[in-house]
């Protein structure tokens, strides 16, 4: 973990009420892996006293970049910052993906604003071109849509499915999910997952259904980021485990799903 100030590069308006930030930090970005995330001190007051987490949406050599939602007056102040203010950074921290050695099949199944930590996943696992690796995201509608582009561009095959069906198919990830496995009989790839806990907890039991390896990166309300505070508990088949120290990525057959 490392205390650093960081140099915003750009922070725009991506859909209504979502922003992509870049920041420039070498010094991070060089130790980050994906899935792991970082702390942002989001005004120079104490309102909001405490930080906010975020999950490294890309990475590169000079930085990063996240992607974040607008709920409250933390990213309210975040997304009023302008390029070249700088941010109070602490990461990276937590525990990122894990990719197993010798296999060649990924599914990504993203729900809403979780598919920001797994683009840079998408990106690593890309860089191989023996890899086949597939993505599904749910989203509200085709307005709340995130990234399907990016994944497009990586040249990554890319399944929708919306809440409302304004775009892809009118149910939800996992549905499709359910269904990109059936098409193929002894098809059995490393499933890889961010969203809403309901949905985590039904690739879950996907994964355990068909006997498939499964990580996800967990969305609770992280306060201080290091285990401090015990506020991330979430609760595992071996006892409950803090998302912040412990994950925020865990292996799905320990989760109760």
């Amino acid at each position: 973990m490392q205390h650093k100030k960081g140099r915003i590069i750009s922070n725009k308006e991506v859909k209504p009420g979502y922003y992509l930030m870049a920041v420039h930090c070498p010094s991070v970005a060089k130790t980050a892996k994906p899935g792991q995330f970082l702390t942002i001190r989001c005004s120079g007051s104490t309102e909001p006293l405490l930080r906010r987490p975020f999950g490294f949406h890309r990475i590169s050599a000079l930085g990063f970049e996240i992607l974040y939602e607008v709920v409250g007056k933390g990213t309210k102040a975040l997304s009023r910052m302008k390029p070249s203010d700088t941010v109070d950074i602490l990461g990276p921290l937590g525990n990122g993906f894990s990719i197993p050695a010798g296999k060649r099949d990924f599914v990504i199944i993203a729900g809403g604003i979780g598919v920001a930590p797994l683009t840079a996943l998408a990106e690593e696992l890309a860089r191989d071109k023996k890899k086949n690796v597939s993505v599904i995201i749910g989203s509200r509608s085709k307005r709340t849509l995130l990234c399907r582009e990016h994944f497009e561009g990586l040249g990554l095959k890319t399944m929708i499915a919306t809440d409302d069906g304004s775009c892809g198919k009118k149910c939800f990830a996992t549905d499709v999910l359910d269904e990109f496995l059936a098409i193929k009989r002894a098809f059995a790839p490393t499933l890889y997952a961010c969203g809403p806990e309901p949905m985590i907890r039904a690739v879950g039991r996907v994964a355990k259904k068909r006997g498939l390896k499964a990580y996800a990166s967990f969305e609770e309300n992280i306060a201080c980021g290091v285990g401090a505070c015990l506020g991330c508990a979430l609760r595992t088949k071996n006892g409950y485990k803090l998302v912040c120290k412990d994950g925020p990525v865990f292996d799905l057959k320990e989760i109760i799903c």
